[in-house]
């Protein structure tokens, strides 16, 4: 079986390339590369539902979507925002512009249906209201489902 060398570092201590590797890129690109900017979500489960709460800060209730097909809820948001600055000329003095956009999926069962499923957005949050209650019908299609 092949090993790979070790090294000794300043400290006289004798280290693995492989975490060298690691140490030296955590000192440059910091050690959240594996984290991504992803829409946080709870799942809490009640004694007749779950509540799924999703932080979506900076967007509007128009550029939240919701949509049920083949038990499998999704939400996606999407916003972008154009700030334009001009001088008395006309001229631009600054000019930014920021695009969000996120996508979610949770598995809720084949038998869901969107007239049972709440959904509410408020100071930044959604908030989804699932019934735990076995459902009827089996629906392939794609259903929206109204953010009040």
């Amino acid at each position: 079986m092949l090993m790979p060398m070790l090294w000794k570092n300043d400290l006289d201590e004798i280290m693995d390339p492989f975490d060298m590797w690691d140490h030296a890129t955590d000192r440059f690109f910091g050690n959240d590369l594996m984290e991504f900017d992803t829409m946080k979500t709870d799942v809490i489960e009640e004694d007749n539902d779950y509540k799924l709460e999703a932080d979506l800060p900076g967007f509007d209730k128009k550029d939240i979507g919701i949509d049920l097909k083949g038990g499998v809820l999704t939400i996606s948001a999407n916003h972008k925002e154009n700030k334009d600055e001009k001088n008395s000329k006309g001229k631009y003095v600054r000019k930014e512009r920021r695009e969000m956009s996120y996508h979610r999926s949770f598995t809720v069962g084949d038998n869901m249906k969107p007239e049972d499923i709440n959904a509410a957005y408020e100071n930044g949050v959604l908030t989804i209201i699932l019934p735990k209650k076995e459902l009827e019908q089996k629906n392939d299609d794609v259903m929206k489902i109204e953010v009040k």
